[in-house]
């Protein structure tokens, strides 16, 4: 009888070995990523650097303050902070965070992670600050894979999209494009990050549509970001609407409730 045991366990295991094998040969790997500077320039990126650490001193100023709705903004801007310096330490430019970006990397993921709570999330905050101000070398060697969470990710995609809409009006395209070029390079950083949180997908069937989904999306706020380097503002016209079509088909395939 023992045997008999013995060996339906073997089977048992071989089986499960056998199944998660197969399964992950029906997960492609992710495309090679291109150059960060083909999709959003590390200017660019730091921009969106300033802006979020900028906003996340705000939230963080005065515990009695320290509301829901700020306790919701530090979680997705600390998530998008993380996507932008991972992309900062990736970058094929040189910059002025390029010796930190990997140290300040897992500090951002400690704030987002400490966010619900002012406690934990004031000195997470305050040892990043110092490490932006005063800057460090080290930190793990980078690579895209998962350092954000997805659900906060997609939180700020519409908020940022909203403001890159606004922006790109035609009687604000020139006053703006700053603003603008940042915000598609943020979009595109977002797009980019994402492909790697394969986990998300409920249909390991539908892998090579998020991967598809995302590198279109990063490219078409690539091509935003270039036109309004070019200051082409029919070219940004006509790739914003890409960005929004894309967005659409994204959604029609993998539902809200999906990526959360």
């Amino acid at each position: 009888m023992k045997s008999i045991r013995h060996r339906a366990m073997r089977q048992a295991l071989l089986t499960t070995a056998l199944v998660a094998t197969f399964s992950g040969l029906l997960i492609a790997n992710p495309p090679a990523a291109p150059p960060v500077s083909s999709f959003a320039p590390a200017e660019d990126i730091l921009s969106q650097v300033d802006y979020y650490t900028d906003r996340l001193a705000t939230a963080v100023a005065d515990k009695d303050d320290y509301t829901k709705a700020k306790k919701k903004r530090v979680a997705k801007d600390a998530n998008t902070l993380s996507v932008l310096l991972l992309a900062l330490g990736m970058h094929d430019q040189d910059h002025r965070l390029k010796a930190s970006a990997a140290g300040l990397l897992p500090l951002a993921q400690r704030l987002a992670e400490s966010s619900g709570d002012y406690d934990t999330a004031k000195p997470a905050h305050d040892a990043l600050a110092e490490v932006l101000q005063n800057g460090a070398s080290g930190g793990s060697s980078l690579a895209w894979h998962k350092v954000a969470n997805l659900e906060q990710l997609m939180k700020q995609v519409p908020t940022i999209n909203n403001r890159l809409r606004r922006s790109l009006r035609e009687s604000r395209f020139e006053k703006d494009a700053e603003k603008s070029a940042g915000y598609a390079a943020a979009l595109a950083v977002i797009a980019q990050a994402a492909m790697a949180d394969t986990h998300e997908v409920k249909n390991p069937a539908d892998t090579d549509k998020w991967y598809q989904y995302c590198a279109e999306m990063r490219d078409a706020a690539g091509a935003i970001n270039a036109a309004i380097r070019q200051k082409d503002f029919e070219a940004a016209t006509i790739a914003g609407k890409q960005l929004k079509a894309l967005c659409k088909q994204c959604h029609d395939v993998f539902r809200e409730e999906e990526i959360k």
